[in-house]
């Protein structure tokens, strides 16, 4: 006999009584609808109905209607309607151009557009107007694809509006037209196409063809989001990062970019990829932005190759590979890419990736410039102001400076600085050059920063501020400028207009030096060698000396050479000593010669030989290096030729300009003859003594003939008139005074003096 229960207590082996609730009930019916739908359009179908043959079709193709998408099973419920349904042809056509169940013939798609086109289906007719824009399956023809899109906006079919405004919107195919664009745009909105939506939002934002209304864009952007238009949810997206007409929200836009990038919006994959490489409402990560730079150039946004590109340039969030850089730029650039095709000049000119060549660099950073790349301008201004890959032209240089700094490229505006700075390729301007500086310094710019501060420091183009250069200075250094390192080191070890402080000045020298600078490397090794700033130790003076050498700093290479006669610091080597001071003279350091001369004179590291000293003697003598004209007298018993100081010519110019002046203010206020002859004579005196003063003497140099026939008439002048007013004295009738005797002793001792300057014998070297 069975157990029994009581009747008061549940059964367990009975399951829990289920309760529906009325809205599983509503599903659960709208399940049974949907399947009864299916079963009765399919039983149509079959019995030859066209309607629902194409409503089937449908139903597989998106997925819809209870069925599981199935394309093939769509193209089979397509093709079974009637061969004269417009509808049923122009789905077999989107079959054919997608590749929907059916092999993707464009041609095809084409033929059966124009068949349901012919029978007047709005769809079909639009569709047939994007082959002919596009050259799809036919020849490229916008006349067609305007009439096109014309007779489909007529019909009132929404797509047709939206593309007939999107011509107008960028000028394809029709004169650009902003207001016929959000006419149409408006059109299609009303029917809520959301893409349409979308373009009429550019409108307002932007105002173009209506007024500018940030609020209308952000409300018909919203509406395209909600409708899932990539490009509104990417539009959106924008308006929030942006904080443009609703509160900035960087989350939100990172969020709106991701679906529009999930909709198949490359272009928002791509701004997402920003979002994570700068941390804007993501967490940083530059692994998840190059993957989303990677999904953007999958869709083949130009952008996100180029910066996929980027990313493999320098392993950024990728393992690095030149190779790959290089395809995805090349990619980019085929695209039209501005800065891509700059990018791929630069691997060109430094060999990265592809081999190195200069010529085709300069190719690619025309092309680029044409483009209007800043980057690309400056980089083809580079290569002009050298001569490197093209032939030299620094006006053509300063021309493409120009372009990129006038779109505030900073590199260009430190560039086009210098060539105001030294007058190359446009006409000097000190105080153009320093305004290039400060906007190149205000954008941070290492390079303009550490200019400008030059420019304070020596007063060139602006008022010479020691302090502000040491401030500019410090900046540059702080924004990793070398340069500006070794520059600041050099006023504090000069002293001048600042405190003098070896020990500062020595610890920027090294900075300066561990990043290669060959001159800080100089600097350093003097420091130590002299032992200013530290302690003297030769060891180190000759390792900074050795490095700057390396570089091939000619102060450097002289100073390793005295290191190698003397033993300092290493084994002493003479005959290294010779070549390395053989060297430096070559580059233009005239000590070296001097310095050559005295191992030649005796005999260290090379073969005694006289001739070869007095050679190097007479060049170093040549750039007024202390001690050659010794060495060369020494050698040769002849005084050596000197270069005629420029201070000599100075003080001769002054003194004309001077004496010029002087009797022109002279003839016009009509100072008499007597006052005027008094300070002509004083003039004359003063430059007579200055040059007395100057050791007018057989060492000093020969006179350029100009400057010495100058002499030469000035002086016999000078001694004539001065003995015409000393033999006029007896015969004046007036008393001779003391001022008379000076103004003949001024005449003749200036005279005397100018053509004793003048006759002075030639020098030989």
């Amino acid at each position: 006999m069975a157990e029994q229960y009581p009747h008061d207590q549940p059964d367990a082996r009975q399951p829990d009584v289920v309760v529906f609730s009325p809205e599983l009930l509503k599903m659960a019916d709208a399940h049974r609808q949907r399947r009864q739908y299916l079963e009765e359009c399919r039983q149509a179908a079959d019995s030859g109905d066209c309607a629902a043959a194409v409503q089937m079709g449908v139903n597989y193709l998106y997925g819809t209607g209870g069925v599981q998408r199935d394309t093939n099973q769509a193209f089979y419920w397509f093709s079974q309607s009637a061969p004269d349904d417009p509808v049923g042809l122009y789905w077999q056509a989107v079959c054919y151009d997608s590749g929907a169940g059916v092999e993707t013939d464009e041609k095809k798609a084409f033929s059966l557009f124009q068949e349901s086109a012919d029978m007047d289906y709005a769809p079909a007719i639009c569709d047939l107007g994007v082959c002919y824009e596009n050259g799809q399956g036919t020849e490229k023809d916008m006349d067609k694809a305007v009439a096109l899109y014309k007779k489909a906006a007529e019909m009132g079919y929404p797509q047709g509006q939206c593309n007939l405004g999107a011509l107008y919107y960028a000028g394809i195919g029709v004169e650009k037209d902003y207001t016929a664009a959000a006419h149409y745009f408006t059109l299609a909105a009303e029917q809520r196409l959301p893409r349409a939506q979308y373009f009429l939002g550019l409108c307002y934002e932007f105002g173009s063809g209506v007024e500018e209304d940030v609020n209308k864009a952000i409300l018909l952007y919203t509406e395209a989001a909600r409708g899932r238009s990539a490009d509104g949810l990417c539009a959106l997206g924008v308006m929030y990062f942006l904080g443009k007409g609703v509160e900035e929200d960087a989350a939100k836009a990172a969020d709106l970019f991701r679906q529009a990038g999930e909709e198949g919006l490359a272009r928002g994959w791509n701004l997402l990829g920003h979002c994570y490489d700068d941390g804007n409402g993501v967490e940083e990560s530059p692994e998840k932005a190059a993957q989303c730079y990677h999904k953007a150039a999958e869709g083949g946004f130009p952008d996100g190759l180029f910066h996929l590109g980027m990313c493999y340039i320098y392993g950024h969030g990728v393992a690095q590979s030149d190779e790959k850089a290089v395809a995805c730029l090349r990619r980019a650039a085929e695209a039209g890419h501005p800065r891509a095709v700059c990018q791929l000049g630069l691997c060109y000119e430094s060999g990265r990736g592809v081999p190195e060549d200069i010529h085709r660099a300069a190719e690619l950073y025309e092309q680029a410039a044409r483009m209007g790349s800043p980057e690309a301008q400056c980089n083809l201004g580079v290569l002009y102001r050298y001569g490197q890959g093209v032939e030299k032209d620094r006006t053509k240089a300063a021309e493409l400076f120009r372009q990129a700094a006038e779109q505030e490229f900073p590199r260009a505006q430190f560039f086009l600085g210098l060539h105001y700075e030294d007058g190359i390729g446009v006409e000097k301007d000190l105080v153009r050059a320093a305004e290039l500086y400060a906007k190149a310094a205000e954008q941070d710019y290492p390079d303009g920063v550490r200019a400008l501060g030059v420019c304070y420091e020596n007063g060139t183009g602006v008022e010479k501020d020691a302090q502000r250069a040491v401030e500019l200075y410090r900046r540059a250094i702080d924004l990793g400028d070398t340069f500006a390192a070794y520059c600041l080191g050099n006023m504090l070890y000069s002293g001048q207009d600042i405190p003098r402080d070896y020990a500062q000045a020595l610890a920027l020298y090294e900075k300066a030096a561990a990043d290669g600078h060959p001159g800080a490397q100089c600097q350093a090794g003097y420091c130590h060698e002299r032992g200013l700033g530290c302690e003297k130790d030769m060891d180190k003076a000759f390792s900074y000396y050795s490095k700057s050498a390396e570089n091939d700093d000619e102060v450097g290479i002289n100073n390793l050479g005295t290191c190698y006669e003397h033993g300092m610091g290493c084994t002493a080597d003479p005959a290294h000593a010779a070549r390395l001071y053989e060297k430096a003279g070559s580059m233009g350091m005239p000590v070296a010669w001097k310095n050559l001369a005295l191992l030649y004179e005796r005999g260290l590291g090379v073969e005694k030989d006289a001739q070869q000293a007095q050679k190097y003697f007479a060049l170093a003598a040549r750039e007024n290096v202390p001690g050659a004209a010794e060495g060369l007298e020494r050698l040769s018993g002849q005084p050596a030729a000197k270069r005629f100081p420029a201070t000599s010519l100075r003080i001769t110019g002054v003194f004309l300009l001077g004496l010029a002046a002087f009797l022109g203010i002279g003839l016009w206020d009509g100072i008499p003859s007597e006052r005027l002859f008094s300070g002509v004579f004083t003039l004359f005196f003063i430059a007579s003594s200055v040059f007395i003063l100057c050791k007018v003497n057989q060492r000093q140099p020969q006179l350029p003939k100009p400057l010495r026939i100058l002499y030469i008439v000035l002086g016999a002048l000078l001694v004539l008139a001065g003995i015409l007013v000393l033999l006029s004295l007896p015969g004046s009738g007036e008393p001779i005074t003391a001022e008379d005797y000076w103004l003949v002793g001024c005449a003749l001792l200036g005279g005397g003096a100018l053509l004793y300057r003048a006759m002075g014998k030639k020098n030989k070297a």
